[in-house]
């Protein structure tokens, strides 16, 4: 949650001194520690801090190596130092230890631009090359940490938030209408574009490097899963024993942190391994945390996780908090998307400030999360036991699956089984046929067609060729250009508090496990995330680990709305007066959510309600508000 930011002069004037200060003033409220500038010649660097770890408090940045003529602005963290410094020759004292600014630095001086492909962990960077006059960027894997970069003919500036470069990287830039339709029909499937044109994201896993003497651009990706790879072992012991390893490295990896360390636990499996694992790493002082203490956001009514949560913090020990959810304070969201220059938070996510806010109170500037998405099963396993002929583990495992209380329902069960099945020619054929990629009725039809908006939402897709079904759907869920905007999102919504989420799940180590463990380790008996729940035995209540569901919290989505001004945010909309969609079918829409309130159908459609109004209230502010222009 530290900020990066700078600025290359193209047309080899100095870099803008007021420009790179209006930049890092934007910037200070990711950076309760302090920011700092560096300028020579053409370039300019920014850095917003926030020390998490005990390196990062040694270390001021941007760091620079006058020697060399190089320069970086570093937010992140390594997970490798110990095979970096070996690899490098580099010892890193105990009392004076490397920072991971510079140990980037030190791989970019031996390595150069494929310095990137040595680097483990959650980071985005900037390199000035002084020698080369060339800058080079680096996001993280899996996105974790943010990178937003502008292109105008004379000026290569960058930035953790696009608002930053649309309001003080030069003039306005007008909307980006394709990615504002996408935002509209609920489906990001870019993981380049912004709202604004000339204003893009680095995706992850891609390094960017910028010629400051012609201009080019280049991108690259370092990084994507190997469909081939695949992990077999004779025993489920062996299995169990490889995820145990992975998960110590993972969670030891993010204690590596001053102080006391928060763990966001709910009530199901994921989070309380998480919790698990790190009191006894805390307890074996194995790692720098001093301590853990475990947080829950209620939800009152049938999502309240406070059972399961205070099992788990019986179980080790560990103190415990709750904090009830609160309606967000009216105005709150537009006031959001003024200052951010961007959509706004979700709702659910401005209720959590308080709950980051105790943590912040405790001590802590790191939060574990759980939240897996790599280790669980897909409803297109289906279409693997079809493809296999295994026609009796088919019909087993739906009967299995439709005796659950999350299934996803007959008609979904059969697309699953069949449409992977369909040939991609044929398919093409069938949404043609069917208007699969259809904008929604809200968006007004002149618009969808002039954006190309179905060709857009077909991008859905990923074209890594998997071994199975299951393999697939797991990695598009989640590496999709909608994941890689909620990591953004939740980024964001935390850089406020003071308080950094650090995901042991997104570990890319754990995350090419999944991809390549055996479908019979994912489910079995009727149990998703089968070995994970094997595997965390020692370390979760039975009650915790045998749990299937965790309940959803939509309807906090649905008082959010209300509470920002509910039915007057689909009057006069500015989306419509602009031609993107259509007033009446959004307000049929918003009347939907709302008789659902109190039935058994509570929060069905909050989701995409939201994406409508969160771009309405960006509009309001960017396009037609005081800030346009």
């Amino acid at each position: 949650m530290s900020a990066i930011a700078g600025v290359v002069s193209l047309a080899g004037r100095p870099a803008d001194r007021r420009m790179l200060d209006a930049m890092a003033a934007a910037l200070k409220h990711r950076a309760p520690d302090g920011t700092s500038v560096w300028a020579d010649g053409c370039a300019g660097l920014i850095h917003g801090q926030l020390l998490t770890t005990p390196e990062s408090a040694r270390e001021r940045q941007p760091f620079v190596d006058p020697s060399a003529r190089l320069a970086i602005t570093f937010d992140g963290r390594l997970d490798n130092r110990p095979e970096l410094l070996a690899a490098l020759d580099l010892v890193s004292p105990v009392d004076n230890p490397i920072g991971d600014a510079a140990l980037t630095l030190a791989a970019y001086r031996a390595f150069g631009v494929a310095s990137v492909d040595h680097l483990l962990g959650d980071f985005a960077f900037a390199i000035w090359d002084g020698t080369q006059r060339r800058l080079f960027c680096a996001r993280d894997a899996m996105g974790l940490k943010p990178f937003c970069y502008r292109v105008d003919p004379h000026l290569f500036a960058w930035a953790s938030e696009v608002g930053v470069l649309a309001r003080h990287a030069g003039a306005v830039p007008a909307p980006n209408e394709g990615m504002a339709g996408e935002h509209l029909a609920g489906i990001v499937t870019s993981k380049h574009d912004t709202l604004f044109q000339n204003i893009y994201r680095l995706p992850p896993a891609h390094t960017l490097t910028v010629d400051a003497i012609d201009g080019a651009v280049q991108l690259r990706c370092y990084w994507q899963a190997d469909p081939s790879d695949a992990i077999r072992y004779r025993r489920d012991e062996d299995y169990v024993e490889h995820l145990l390893v992975l998960m110590r490295e993972a969670v030891a990896a993010r204690l590596r942190a001053t102080g006391q360390v928060a763990v966001s636990l709910s009530g199901g499996v994921d989070s309380a391994s998480v919790t698990g694992i790190a009191a006894e790493l805390c307890r074996a002082r194995a790692v720098a945390a001093t301590g853990i203490e475990a947080f829950l956001f209620v939800v009152p009514g049938p999502s309240d996780e406070t059972e399961f949560f205070e099992q788990v913090t019986d179980r080790w020990g560990v103190v415990g908090h709750r904090v009830l959810a609160q309606p967000i304070p009216a105005g709150r969201l537009r006031a959001q998307a003024s200052a951010y220059f961007d959509v706004p938070d979700m709702p659910n996510a401005v209720m959590y400030e308080p709950f980051r806010a105790l943590m912040r109170q405790r001590g802590a500037r790191v939060v574990l999360t759980g939240g897996d998405d790599w280790l669980g099963t897909s409803p297109w396993a289906y279409a693997d036991l079809l493809k296999h002929g295994r026609l009796g583990s088919l019909a087993a495992r739906l009967r299995r699956d439709a005796a659950l209380e999350d299934f996803i329902g007959w008609p979904a069960a059969a697309l699953a089984t069949l449409w992977p099945l369909v040939p991609r020619r044929a398919k093409r054929m069938v949404r043609r046929a069917l208007g699969r990629h259809r904008p929604p009725p809200w968006i007004d039809p002149a618009f969808a067609a002039r954006i190309s908006l179905g060709d857009r939402l077909a991008q859905h897709e990923s074209s890594i060729p998997f071994v199975s079904y299951e393999q697939y759907d797991t990695w598009h869920e989640g590496t999709s250009g909608s994941a890689v905007h909620g990591l953004e999102m939740l980024d964001r919504a935390t850089s406020r508090t003071g308080v950094e989420d650090w995901h042991p799940f997104l570990d890319r180590r754990i995350v090419e496990f999944g991809l390549a463990m055996p479908a019979d380790q994912r489910w079995r008996d009727g149990r998703a995330k089968d070995l994970l729940r094997r595997a965390m035995a020692s370390y979760v209540p039975p009650t915790v680990a045998t749990r299937l569901v965790s309940p959803a919290g939509t309807q906090l989505i649905v008082r959010g709305i209300q509470t920002e001004g509910g039915a007057a945010l689909v009057h006069d909309m500015a989306a419509a007066r602009l031609g993107w969609v259509r007033q009446g079918e959004v307000r049929a829409k918003f009347d939907d959510v709302m008789r659902a309130m109190g039935t058994s159908d509570e929060g069905r459609g909050a989701v995409s309600l939201w994406h409508i109004l969160a771009l309405e209230l960006w509009a309001k502010a960017v396009i037609s508000g005081p800030n346009c222009g």
